[in-house]
């Protein structure tokens, strides 16, 4: 692509595929010198939103990229604003977040009204990775359905990247049912001899415990160092089902230096369809969108999504 933007705008929009010395290759091939190049294109064609998105590896070049984001820019303000709201919608439900404020996150992007924020990132002005680290940095949930009120003591402890607001030293551990990662909002409820749990806040376990027991919740918070800290996250993928598509998720999560901790596959023969369950080991909500945008592009990939 961007060797198709370099001899021409028009040949860049309109690009669907290449040959390199004869061979087809797809879109995101990294030219190697000394090879022949055949740009294969349509007689009326656009750039694809896709192609925007660094993670999935279309475009290296800062020169090409302003070309698809000027582009993007000459649509009409209505369509931007309907496409960056997919956009970002198709990113909170694929990462199961339900409880992100638009107005408030259009603040902290220092635009005045939330259309203007999907406008931008429906444009390609605005990454969806950049919106992701700002949701990962929003300190305080503003909707709440029921509202959580938390206990809150004097002093503070930190243990295994969580903060937590009390008295002394608390144990803590990651509650199983929800699997809080750095980014989501999180509360504390201290159990019988196990110390802390850290849940997220919208767990359905947190709902029930502040009508039951709420003097036993505790408010917590991440901690500041947590680039080497792990935690485990479980995602669930729907394929049609076909020869190598586990050896091609595996690849993804490698690439990415990831660990995998657990695996489920289940194959319904009369529909095609694979549904793969995977646990594995990140360190933040960022790490978690760039793993899943990848792997909604592998081919025959219906959904990827973080599992509630």
């Amino acid at each position: 692509l961007d060797f198709a933007y370099h001899i021409h705008t028009e040949v860049g929009h309109r690009c669907r595929g290449a040959k390199i010395n004869g061979h087809m290759v797809p879109l995101t091939y990294q030219l190697k010198i000394g090879e022949q190049v055949d740009i294969l294109t349509v007689k009326r064609g656009e750039p694809s939103r896709d192609w925007l998105n660094p993670d999935l590896g279309y475009l290296k070049t800062s020169r090409a990229r302003s070309k698809v984001q000027h582009w993007f820019k000459l649509l009409h303000y209505d369509s931007n604003v309907a496409a960056g709201r997919t956009i970002l919608e198709k990113e909170l439900h694929r990462l199961n977040r339900k409880d992100v404020n638009f107005e408030k996150l259009a603040r902290r992007s220092q635009f005045p009204k939330v259309d203007d924020l999907f406008a931008a990132l429906g444009r390609g002005d605005l990454r969806i990775t950049r919106i992701i680290k700002m949701i990962q940095n929003m300190d305080h949930p503003v909707e709440e359905e029921p509202e959580i009120h938390l206990q809150h003591r004097k002093g503070k402890s930190e243990a295994d990247g969580v903060t937590i607001n009390g008295v002394g030293d608390l144990l803590t551990h990651i509650a199983n049912c929800c699997k809080p990662v750095p980014g989501d909002q999180i509360a504390g409820y201290i159990t019988q001899g196990r110390g802390v749990t850290i849940h997220r806040k919208d767990c359905a376990n947190i709902l029930r415990y502040t009508n039951e027991s709420p003097e036993r919740l505790v408010e917590v918070e991440w901690g500041e160092a947590l680039s080497e800290q792990l935690y485990p996250v479980d995602i669930r993928i729907s394929a049609f089902d076909r020869q190598g598509l586990l050896k091609d998720v595996t690849a993804v999560l490698f690439n990415e230096k990831v660990n995998i901790i657990g695996a489920n596959t289940l194959s319904d023969k009369k529909q095609h369809v694979a549904t793969m369950t995977l646990t594995m080991e990140i360190n933040d909500l960022d790490k978690l969108s760039k793993i899943l945008s990848k792997i909604s592009s592998l081919p025959n990939v219906l959904e990827v999504k973080r599992k509630n």
